[in-house]
Formats: C-alpha cells, sequence, structure tokens
C-alpha cells in the first residue's frame, strides 16, 4: 500500500482539477489551498479532504486527521498547499 510522493501529489490535482474543471496540469505543488489566493472555496477544501480521507485510508492504510488545530494553521499547516499535502500524505506511512 506503498504510495510516492508524486501519485500523492497527482491525486491532489486530479481531484483540484475535477472540482474546478480545469486540466490537471495547471495544478502543481504550490498550488495554494488555504489563506490568501487559495484555489479552493471552504465547500470545496471540505471536500476534498474527505477525499483525502477516503485516499489516506483505502490507498495508505492509515488516518488523516484535517480536523486538528494545527492542520487549520496557515502559517504550518499541511494544508497549505498541494506539495505540503501530499508531502504529509507520504510521510503518514512511516508514522
Amino acid at each position: 500500500m506503498s504510495v510516492s510522493y508524486d501519485e500523492a501529489e497527482q491525486f491532489l490535482r486530479e481531484e483540484i482539477a475535477s472540482m474546478m474543471a480545469i486540466d490537471p496540469a495547471t495544478i502543481d505543488a504550490d498550488t495554494v489551498l488555504i489563506g490568501a489566493n487559495r484555489v479552493l472555496d471552504s465547500a470545496d477544501l471540505v471536500m476534498l479532504l474527505l477525499a483525502v480521507e477516503d485516499f489516506a485510508r483505502d490507498r495508505l492504510g492509515v488516518a488523516f486527521d484535517w480536523t486538528s488545530d494545527s492542520a487549520m494553521s496557515e502559517a504550518r499547516s499541511v494544508l497549505r498547499s498541494v506539495g505540503s499535502l501530499a508531502r504529509h500524505l507520504t510521510d503518514l506511512q512511516s508514522a
């Protein structure tokens, strides 16, 4: 059940692109998820995080908790960008 960083990022890019009806190639690791210049509104972010919960459970065999205070902190959150979230997902595998 191992997933690489690239696979996690691709999953996120495809999910976001599907929500926004755009080409996944327009989404990259620096795409902002929370705070200023975010690409998703709050409802779409919740939908993305629910999909990430399923991905973490089904593909990684781990739980993903996006409800913690640290997850929602704009300065240090794993939700800052597509890249930070993809990195967190791959890091969960070794936790």
